[in-house]
């Protein structure tokens, strides 16, 4: 019992690593006493500790959900709590399972850094996944981030798992080094890599951008009461930005930035996109699209460019009960959560073309899916910068846009482009091929963000491989123990049967 509790208090130390707080080196620390928790424990109890420790990590890690299903989604609280309790508890089993895997090859110290990462691909992919918390992305600010450029959010990973046990298992009065000198050459290696090894200028000046931050409540953003003064508080601080254009720019309102359909608010729309337009400049804006099919209406989360450009973009990665309701025929109805505005929206094809504006091709992102490398990396190949646009209002002013903001970063070392960042309440940045922020707009507050950014051509080696060779490097990691085990098991056998 004792070792279970001392797992969650690890576990609870997992999450200050990240934004807002920041406190990298905990990251490390965390991992590294959740994996002296396991050393000799059984399959059943190193489950139970990979439980308990999942438990700190989610528990407080992702509690920013209850602002989402109580603040927002109209559950009472008393059902709220337990949907939040729940929710991060079945986070946790992945935790659970990583213990019960790593006991199975006697936690081995080079199986247990590759069953981790093992772990976090199947978190980001099963059931759509939820690819949130990664142990690199609390390293962003480091020079380990820089590995991001090679082997992605993955490496990076592997690298500060790597860090950890080596901290966890360094004995230096037994000239145990080995982990401690692999995990020093991995941080040595950092230093010199960089995505400007492998992407260049497109042009030899910077482009400008301005980006709208309507900051509308979320409690009144989807009333149909709240739509006119919605349209005049984005003519307003459009015609702020049109009559401060000097050369071209591209104006981005963020996601759902009006939450018409785009079909209903045509007339509004090309107006404002020829007010920018007229001055040289592009606009794009989110906004909820309606498609019109022979067995009736699809509807779609899509960002679009109103004028100056072309192009649409249907996003693929739905939220599950926020964007689409999972079984909506059985629970649809049962609470208010299962009813949020928006929540029947179709998911895009990834066939779909980039947008183009101001003769740049832009790769499109909506809300959390920037957070998935491979979508990027693949979507990014033939555009010369990244734009995601975003509304983080459904967590308040929880941790969560503070997470996301800087899980967004590292897809810019990851392909070696600039991230536009447009939200209706924050964060809303620009950051550069290097992960860092160039400019910023305060949270919860009205107004543009007038920036430059470099348009960029060139593939980074991540952008060619993707995520597989590091998936197959941590999968690599497990073998020798699995052979020590397997050769353990045979002999077991044969004492047994002489």
């Amino acid at each position: 019992m004792q070792k279970r509790l001392t797992a969650l208090i690890a576990g609870l130390l997992y999450p200050f690593a990240f934004a807002p707080y920041e406190l990298w080196p905990l990251v490390i620390v965390s991992i590294a006493l959740f994996y002296r928790l396991l050393q000799g424990t059984q399959s059943k109890e190193a489950a139970w500790i990979g439980f308990c420790y999942g438990l700190g990590v989610f528990g407080y890690g992702v509690s920013w959900l209850y602002v989402s299903v109580h603040t927002y989604g109209g559950t009472p609280i008393w059902l709220a709590v337990p949907l939040t309790a729940l929710f991060c508890a079945t986070l946790a089993l992945y935790a659970s399972l990583l213990g019960l895997l790593s006991a199975q090859l006697k936690h081995h110290a080079l199986a247990f850094v590759g069953l981790w990462c093992l772990v976090d691909v199947f978190r980001g992919w099963f059931l759509t996944g939820f690819p949130w918390l990664y142990p690199g992305y609390a390293l962003i600010d480091t020079p380990l981030a820089n590995l991001a450029t090679v082997g992605g959010i993955w490496l990076v990973s592997l690298a500060t798992v790597l860090s950890a046990v080596a901290l966890a298992t360094v004995r230096f009065w037994q000239r145990q080094w080995l982990y401690p000198l692999a995990a020093a050459g991995a941080w040595i290696l950092s230093f010199f890599i960089s995505p400007q090894l492998w992407v260049t200028p497109t042009t030899d000046k910077m482009t400008d951008v301005a980006l709208v931050q309507g900051n509308i409540p979320q409690d009144i953003k989807w009333l149909m009461t709240q739509q006119s003064a919605t349209r005049q508080i984005y003519a307003d601080l459009t015609e702020r930005v049109a009559n401060n254009i000097q050369q071209p720019t591209l104006v981005v309102w963020p996601e759902s930035a009006i939450t018409e359909f785009y079909q209903d608010a045509v007339p509004f729309l090309q107006a404002q996109g020829e007010r920018v337009a007229e001055k040289g400049g592009a606009l794009i804006s989110g906004m909820p699209w309606r498609v019109n099919q022979m067995h009736g209406y699809q509807f779609y989360n899509s960002i679009a460019v109103v004028d100056g450009g072309q192009g649409v973009y249907h996003k693929q990665k739905l939220v599950p009960f926020g964007e689409y309701v999972p079984l909506e025929d059985v629970i649809r109805g049962a609470i208010p959560f299962f009813d949020l505005p928006m929540s029947s929206f179709t998911r895009g094809t990834p066939t779909q073309d980039n947008l183009g504006a101001l003769g740049l091709t832009i790769a499109p992102f909506i809300c959390y899916e920037v957070l998935y490398p491979e979508l990027v990396s693949t979507r990014s190949h033939n555009a010369e910068v990244m734009l995601t646009v975003s509304n983080d209002a459904w967590f308040g002013t929880s941790d969560g846009p503070w997470q996301h903001f800087q899980m967004t970063r590292m897809r810019t070392l990851e392909t070696g482009r600039w991230l536009l960042r447009g939200t209706n309440n924050g964060v809303t940045a620009v950051i550069d091929a290097n992960g860092k922020v160039r400019d910023q707009l305060p949270q919860f507050e009205r107004g543009v963000l007038t920036s430059r950014f470099l348009p960029v051509a060139g593939e980074t080696p991540f952008m060619r491989t993707g995520g597989w060779p590091w998936w197959l490097l941590a999968a690599l990691f497990c073998i020798p123990a699995l052979r020590r085990v397997i050769s353990s098991s045979h002999s077991e056998r044969s004492n047994k049967e002489s």
